[in-house]
């Protein structure tokens, strides 16, 4: 049974502000991690917005003078799709270090409710499992960030097909199932990554060390 905070000797009682101060800065800590994503997410559909509107304008326009500006409009999507990749692996790194914190927080949580201060019971049940959230939860809000910034690199993969290939029948086709190719792949990898990280401590998460 845990002591009353009067009961604490001075050790145990710097012990707990301490806990008291990591909390709050922890707290802190994974609503910036939690914001970071959607971040990621604005900056990747702004630039998406941007680089698909450059592209396909130079390929209409060259159309339109007779110019060949096809390579200039493969080469911005390309670039796209090459900082979509990236950014879509630092927001599933992203997720991992808001669930370690966030399950962090909930074992300190439970510490503090233990005291049930002021007779505080917690009947709302606020978290307070160390082994939630699971790294991948297919509901969550980052996990339809994931899927979104996947669908769209696809897409712009789809475009990139259609500027590079030449016209013929099958051209649709090889864009279609390109881009559902390329969407299942990045859906597996991040899924599985994230699905790997479980039953391991922060080290084995984060960095892949072994404890």
């Amino acid at each position: 049974m845990a002591k009353e905070t009067n009961q604490l000797n001075e050790e145990e009682k710097e012990a707990l502000k301490f806990l008291e101060r990591d909390f709050n800065q922890s707290y802190q800590q994974m609503r910036h991690y939690d914001q970071q994503i959607f971040e990621i997410f604005k900056f990747l559909f702004t630039a998406y917005t941007a680089l698909v509107g450059v592209s396909v304008g130079l390929f209409q326009f060259g159309l339109k003078e007779g110019i060949d500006l096809r390579l200039a409009g493969v080469s911005a999507i390309a670039v796209a799709i090459v900082l979509g990749l990236f950014l879509l692996g630092v927001a599933v790194r992203n997720r991992i270090y808001f669930v370690q914190v966030t399950r962090y927080i909930n074992e300190q949580r439970r510490l503090f409710v233990v005291y049930k201060p002021l007779g505080f019971q917690n009947c709302s049940g606020m978290y307070t499992d160390p082994k939630l959230p699971p790294y991948f939860d297919w509901r969550s809000s980052q996990s339809w960030i994931t899927y979104t910034v996947a669908t769209l690199n696809s897409i712009l993969f789809g475009v990139f097909l259609y500027l590079y290939l030449p016209s013929n029948p099958y051209r649709k086709f090889y864009i279609i199932i390109s881009g559902s190719i390329l969407l299942v792949i990045q859906l597996f990898v991040c899924i599985r990554y994230l699905m790997t990280r479980e039953k391991k401590n922060a080290d084995g998460a984060v960095f892949g060390r072994k404890c």
